[in-house]
């Protein structure tokens, strides 16, 4: 048995998902404040009894990088690290961002814009279009969005909850995904994939926060 085992914090609740089919065969899911969360190794563990398995059977690992909240992006993609070096197998790394427009555009072709509250009232922005990533940027609101969304005349947005989209990019038509952060059932899918094409396989993965190059680009 070689079982994909998902990752995801970037999102109010620390999600675990595993499985070796195209949809996880386990789930558990718990917030950081609950009284009975005792980290995600504990969270890990109670999956994997779920599903009948061991960590041994895990052949992948696959963890939102966020961004999100610093300190649980952070603690995930630590554990997922320590946990792929102990059973020597590899790591699929994928942003938050990324995972929101996957989501949305499942049946739903067209470019979509995903956003993540950021600190200091800053926010992160992604464009993405066909399954390729166009811009990342991090900043203020009112900066970044003419910016990213420059030109076009429709845009669907994801994780817009709480911007004045309307006022930030007048005169384009903002079409409201309903997804508000990223699911572990698409970053499971999401590395189930990645295992036919390990190019984004990795050793170890990098937390993304405000000052990953990724975001200053332009």
């Amino acid at each position: 048995m070689s079982l994909v085992l998902a990752i995801e914090t970037s999102s109010p609740a620390h999600t675990v998902a595993v499985g070796d089919g195209d949809s996880p065969a386990a789930q558990r899911s718990a917030r950081r404040e609950d009284p009975g969360f005792a980290g995600l190794g504990d969270l890990t563990a109670q999956l994997l009894a779920a599903a009948g398995a061991a960590f041994s059977d895990i052949g992948t690992i696959a963890v939102d990088i966020g961004p999100g909240g610093l300190s649980s992006i952070r603690s995930a993609v630590a554990y997922a690290n320590g946990l792929a070096f102990s059973l020597g197998v590899p790591v699929f790394p994928i942003s938050s961002l990324e995972l929101m427009a996957i989501d949305a555009q499942l049946g739903q072709p067209g470019p979509v814009l995903c956003l993540k509250r950021a600190q200091g009232g800053n926010l992160y922005a992604g464009l993405f279009d066909g399954g390729e990533t166009l811009e990342l940027r991090h900043g203020r609101p009112d900066s970044v969005l003419p910016a990213i969304a420059a030109g076009l005349p429709t845009l669907r947005v994801a994780g817009g909850i709480g911007f004045d989209l309307p006022a930030l990019l007048p005169g384009v038509a903002i079409v409201d995904t309903g997804i508000a952060d990223a699911d572990v059932t698409i970053l499971y899918r999401a590395a189930r994939g990645a295992i036919e094409g390990p190019d984004r396989l990795v050793d170890a993965a990098d937390a993304l926060n405000e000052g990953s190059l990724v975001f200053h680009k332009y």
